[in-house]
């Protein structure tokens, strides 16, 4: 594609060189640079792209993208200097793969909880419906049934639109994804108008990089925006939700059982098959089950079910797509042991989701059954909601013992500290995370609950810049036998 093509539409402060010339490929890292590459020079927070702008010229790339004049001896080097290079970044990424996304119905899914359960409820209505569909988000990507491993929550813009590209090329018409906060903050939704945007809840993480509750906030709220939206799915028993629909200038339509909303349970029971709740659905209801237990699985069933009631889906098809979701990964995953024990697996690592799993399972187990709970916090991340993490688990649990999670560069025991801050008591620290399921698994009796925190589906650790193979659910696979 021809630079001239992708500056089309673009504000830049200036061009120094020549602009006509053939684009074979976009990179922001240098160590993907192609000949006849676009390099784009982003400032981040440990690194600024613009000191590898030579290594990227030297490795084949004819034109950079960037926040100030980097000085290149080879004047054939074009060089575009922008106030905001993250969101040129996403439009031009957006042009050079044609603008497939404008092709395509997006369904965003933006929260701090919940994201993945529910873009899991919305592929599996669609299904119902004999659509085919994309799924992009924290357990991977999926074009229609074949998956791509994908290392970040929302992918990076040039990566997003190449799947957008592909996702096209499939003949898939919805994409339902999940959109992180830091997705926003860095612009890579710029470019990108969903026609619905799903809000869950609001709830501490993230602090290490928003620096507080405030700002993590608004964020998040700025995604509610015609610029980005066409309607908006709120969570009206969420107070960030609550101030979304009293603000936002955009269609919207609420979902909760507090508060009064268009899309509402009632009636609602849970068991050891799941859960089931009378669902009201703008005028219609319908009884719905549920495979995955806890009340706040139904507010993942209630989102799911009012952005599909956009598209003219039936309460009939939305119940029986719901239905057929068994299990999600990592989330709620649960064996049993031969003693009777039960073990559960699950993603849960902010305050709030430690919270809702542990309450659930507390109120769940066994008559005279303990609560064994592992589980850690990921290195170089919010230090704030560590010990907020540890008050959670000491509120339900008998046991609990502390492991590493994704240390990262920082030093385990730094981390414990912080997480026993809010445990007090009645805790073990094992650093080793396989040695410390093994030992949870070993002090079970019959009747215990063994939750594992933290990970989920996440099929690797993190220690010192490296990514190590691990998988909770293996461990526990290979203990029970």
């Amino acid at each position: 594609m021809q630079l001239s093509e992708l500056l089309s539409g673009i504000n830049y402060i200036d061009v120094k060189g020549n602009t006509d010339l053939n684009i074979s490929s976009l990179s922001c890292d240098s160590r993907r640079v192609k000949k006849d590459g676009l390099f784009f020079c982003l400032e981040g927070t440990q690194t600024d792209g613009h000191i590898f702008a030579h290594k990227a010229v030297a490795d084949g790339a004819v034109a950079l993208v960037c926040g100030r004049d980097v000085n290149i001896a080879d004047d054939s080097v074009c060089r575009i200097i922008v106030s905001d290079t993250r969101a040129v970044m996403s439009k031009m990424a957006k042009t050079f793969f044609h603008s497939a996304c404008d092709l395509l119905n997006i369904i965003s899914v933006v929260g701090t909880n919940g994201k993945t359960s529910t873009t899991y409820l919305l592929d599996a209505i669609l299904k119902e419906t004999g659509e085919k569909t994309a799924v992009i988000g924290s357990n991977g990507v999926w074009i229609g049934e074949r998956r791509i491993k994908s290392a970040l929550t929302t992918p990076d813009p040039i990566d997003l639109h190449e799947l957008f590209y592909k996702i096209h090329l499939n003949k898939i018409r919805y994409v339902i994804m999940e959109v992180s906060a830091h997705a926003i903050a860095l612009k890579k939704m710029e470019g990108v108008t969903s026609d619905i945007a799903v809000f869950t809840n609001l709830s501490q993480d993230h602090l290490d990089f928003f620096k507080n509750m405030q700002t993590y906030a608004a964020v998040k709220e700025s995604f509610f925006d015609k610029k980005y939206v066409r309607v908006g799915v709120i969570n009206a028993d969420d107070e960030l939700g609550m101030k979304i629909l009293k603000n936002a200038d955009l269609s919207m339509i609420s979902y909760g059982c507090e508060n009064p909303a268009d899309v509402f349970a009632s009636d609602f029971e849970g068991s050891e098959k799941g859960i089931s709740y009378t669902l009201g659905l703008c005028g219609e209801t319908k009884r719905v089950s549920y495979s995955l237990k806890g009340k706040f699985n139904m507010y993942n069933t209630l989102a799911a079910s009012a952005a599909a009631r956009l598209y003219g889906i039936k309460a009939d098809v939305i119940a029986q797509g719901i239905s057929k979701v068994k299990s999600i990964d990592g989330r709620n995953e649960t064996f049993f042991m031969k003693s009777g024990a039960r073990v559960v697996v699950d993603f849960a690592h902010t305050p709030d989701g430690v919270e809702n799993i542990l309450s659930y399972l507390s109120s769940t187990g066994k008559k005279g059954g303990r609560l064994i709970v592992v589980f850690g916090c990921g290195g170089g991340r919010d230090k704030f909601k560590r010990p907020l993490m540890g008050k959670a688990v000491a509120k339900y649990a008998d046991l609990a013992i502390v492991t590493d999670d994704n240390p990262r560069f920082e030093d385990s025991f730094s981390i414990f500290r912080d997480i026993v801050a809010g445990l007090k008591e009645n805790y073990e620290i094992i650093q080793n995370r396989e040695d410390a399921i093994f030992h949870a698994l070993n002090q079970a009796g019959a009747a215990d609950t063994v939750a594992i925190l933290g990970k989920g589906a996440e099929r690797y650790q993190e220690i010192k810049g490296r990514k190590y193979p691990f998988y909770d659910i293996e461990v526990v696979h290979r203990f029970l036998g």
